[in-house]
């Protein structure tokens, strides 16, 4: 409960705690992560007038059911022991309806993720929904960006404000790639630009089930020899399939851009061909060469999971074909029709057909 998060919208509170592995184990007496459930815990108090209904699939879209979790388990157990447990399970879940004035707790049994978990909870009304999003740190996890004091990485002088007229000329000027340590040797192509505060873009993140690195992870290591703006990436996540057979990577940078208010961050995706099989090194690492196919993932998975309010492409990475691909830094070739996608994400869902295109260059598809 040291851990829990509360969040209040309209007449829902709602608090959310997460034990880890040792915790579950006291709470339940059962090793529920050695099979890959991570319990849920969430405190809801309705404020209202009227009955309110909670969505535990917004949480987990695949959640075990209390029962399914009990069935595990039951093999360890006598018939009568089999049962308490599955009463306990069912009595112990959070409950579907709370009554007006009342609060109600309960689990919900969500798969395992390392690192702070990261998850949307939707509670609906006959007069509307609300909607949260829980970012809650688990012990002994520290993520690569929480060590990064954005609010002190550039000084005043060095921002710039641009409107969204202004904006296509700043974005082309990127540097059009990364560089070594040493700053003479170019890196990857920057083709990722994403406008949104640091709560969108986290939501966004983890509607598109994008997984957190941990601070030095080993899985980082190629992406940390990657400089932009005098600085390895201030955030890295990952998406693995689950059979294991490759791995998307994403590394953004906080960008000394502002659209009005608003960030700008700027990164790398690719497909990371050598990334699942645990020696993530420069001299044991290949992406997909075809570099823009990893950046048409993101934008279809940022739009798919309704993260997107508006998008659109610049130029500023010089192109280069399958017959004369380039070569970054430790000889990873890829060709790239040469353009960023730009991606501006919401911290309320966005439906598909109401996100903006800006009429600004666009890739060319055979």
């Amino acid at each position: 409960m040291e851990r829990a998060v509360e969040q209040t919208d309209g007449t829902v509170r709602v608090i959310a705690a997460v034990p880890d592995a040792a915790e579950t184990r006291n709470l339940i007496g059962l090793d529920l992560y050695a099979r890959g459930i991570q319990p849920v815990w969430l405190q809801v108090s309705n404020l209202g007038d009227t009955r309110v209904r909670t969505a535990p699939h917004s949480i987990d879209p695949a959640y075990f059911s209390p029962m399914e979790v009990a069935w595990k388990f039951r093999w360890q157990l006598s018939e009568q022991r089999r049962a308490d447990m599955e009463r306990w399970f069912y009595e112990n879940q959070l409950p579907r309806r709370i009554p007006a004035g009342e609060t109600r707790s309960g689990f919900v049994y969500t798969h395992l993720k390392k690192g702070s978990k990261g998850f949307n909870f939707d509670v609906y009304t006959s007069e509307g929904s609300s909607n949260f999003t829980f970012f809650i740190r688990m012990p002994g996890f520290v993520a690569d960006y929480m060590d990064v004091d954005f609010d002190n990485l550039y000084a005043r002088n060095e921002i710039r404000i641009v409107d969204i007229d202004g904006l296509r000329a700043v974005l082309e000027a990127i540097p059009c790639c990364s560089h070594d340590e040493s700053g003479d040797n170019i890196g990857d192509p920057v083709n990722v630009v994403i406008v949104g505060s640091r709560i969108a873009v986290r939501r966004s993140l983890l509607r598109g089930q994008w997984q957190e690195t941990a601070l030095d992870d080993p899985q980082t290591a190629v992406a940390r020899t990657h400089r932009l703006f005098g600085r390895r990436p201030d955030g890295t996540f990952h998406k693995t399939r689950p059979d294991g057979s490759e791995s998307k990577e994403l590394r953004l940078w906080a960008s000394p851009i502002r659209v009005g208010e608003t960030p700008v961050w700027v990164g790398q995706i690719s497909y990371e061909l050598s990334g699942t099989t645990g020696k993530r090194s420069p001299t044991d690492y290949r992406i997909d060469p075809d570099i823009d196919d990893a950046r048409m993932y993101l934008l279809q998975n940022f739009w798919y999971s309704q993260s997107l309010s508006r998008m659109g492409f610049v130029k500023g990475v010089p192109a280069a074909s399958i017959d004369a691909p380039a070569h970054n830094f430790a000889g990873t070739e890829y060709f790239t029709d040469g353009l960023r996608v730009v991606l501006f994400v919401s911290e309320d869902p966005v439906a598909m057909d109401e996100v903006d295109l800006l009429a600004w260059d666009s890739p060319v598809l055979d």
